[in-house]
């Protein structure tokens, strides 16, 4: 999807960061710790990015420097915190994110031109992976950094999958989805050889039910500044064709995790928890009132901006942010992502009924 302008606003929140200096790789045998985790280390687009993208806009789309990283915004594209904010705020824990809005997996599957940075979206594969393995021997960055008290996380597809990528047929000539689920696991394969060893695949969320792809009979948007032609196309057609492909990635991705971790011993020695929000965002929107606060919405979204990107208003009047399911069209509230967060940490712990996990 085009980005929102709503990430811009926050570019004047940004300040130089601060340089860091390498130092040697982490100790081998460390301490038990009472956390979860202690380092956080994520990956993926708007829906986990912290700030990320502000940072490539006012720096000519280069990332931070090894060493560095971008200064944290507590306005994502949740109208809050990100829920990896949230859950590292939770349990005490650094955030390490290298999540950037906008991104796909890897641009040589899907690659979308960002005119604010002059150049494509920064992908997993081909921008935030190559970062973090810059990073990873900075103490300043990672001063106990081990394969036990760091949990790496990759929630990744709405933009591969959507309007400008697969679901418009926009994908690179020859690729397929089958490349895309591949892709997710060559990023756990980066992260493994950097020694990482608890992972967590956050899977698609119901994309047709965002306001984004659902029909206007069903809280739909019509033409937005996330997909400006939506109403030149068929939209119950293209909103099927979204739930198709979300629902066979999720699948690909549950019975390839057992394939590769239990027959084929890729990841050998690691943890990857398969966090289902699929079927969380499900839960929510079948019972909103275990979830969010009065009243309930979830089928509309809060901020509102016109095709053109702006002006935007954020609805009040229907009510607090806390109570939509929807930040805007696409991104879900920074309600939900905290939700988000708290069912993240017990999938971490072993103990939630949306993880499975592959050891």
């Amino acid at each position: 999807m085009r980005s929102s302008l709503l990430l811009l606003g926050a570019a004047a929140a940004m300040a130089n960061p601060t340089p860091a200096g390498p130092g040697g790789p982490p100790p081998p045998h460390p301490p038990p710790s009472p956390k979860p985790f202690e380092y956080l280390v994520t990956f993926g687009d708007s829906w986990t990015d912290n700030g990320r993208l502000v940072y490539y806009i006012v720096n000519n789309g280069q990332a931070p420097p090894p060493g560095q990283m971008h200064d944290y915004s507590n306005v994502t594209a949740s109208g809050g915190l990100s829920w990896a904010q949230f859950a590292a705020n939770s349990v005490g824990a650094q955030l390490r994110d290298y999540a950037v809005g906008g991104a796909v997996c890897s641009n040589q599957i899907v690659e979308r031109y960002f005119s604010y940075i002059g150049r494509s979206f920064p992908a997993v594969l081909d921008d935030e992976i190559p970062s973090f393995q810059a990073d990873v021997n900075y103490r300043s960055l990672y001063p106990n950094r081990n394969a036990q008290n760091t949990v790496y996380a990759l929630w990744i597809g709405t933009n591969d999958l959507g309007f400008d990528a697969f679901l418009s047929d926009s994908e690179a000539p020859g690729k397929t989805i089958a490349d895309f689920v591949e892709c997710a696991f060559n990023v756990f394969d980066a992260i493994y050889q950097k020694g990482g060893r608890r992972f967590v695949l956050l899977n698609t969320a119901p994309l047709e039910l965002t306001p984004l792809y659902a029909h206007p009979e069903n809280g739909g948007t019509g033409d937005s500044q996330f997909w400006t032609t939506k109403t030149r196309y068929n939209m119950t057609e293209y909103g099927q064709k979204i739930k198709q492909y979300s629902s066979a990635v999720n699948q690909a991705w549950k019975y390839g995790l057992a394939f590769h971790r239990k027959l084929s011993n890729r990841w050998a020695g690691a943890t990857i928890d398969l966090f289902d929000v699929h079927q969380l965002f499900r839960d929510i929107i079948a019972n909103p009132t275990s979830y969010l606060d009065a009243p309930y919405n979830v089928t509309g979204y809060w901020h509102h901006c016109p095709p053109s990107g702006s002006p935007c208003e954020d609805l009040t009047s229907l009510g607090p942010r806390s109570g939509f399911l929807w930040y805007d069209e696409l991104h879900p509230s920074d309600k939900t992502s905290e939700i988000v967060s708290q069912h993240f940490i017990n999938v971490v712990r072993g103990n939630s009924i949306y993880g499975t996990r592959f050891k």
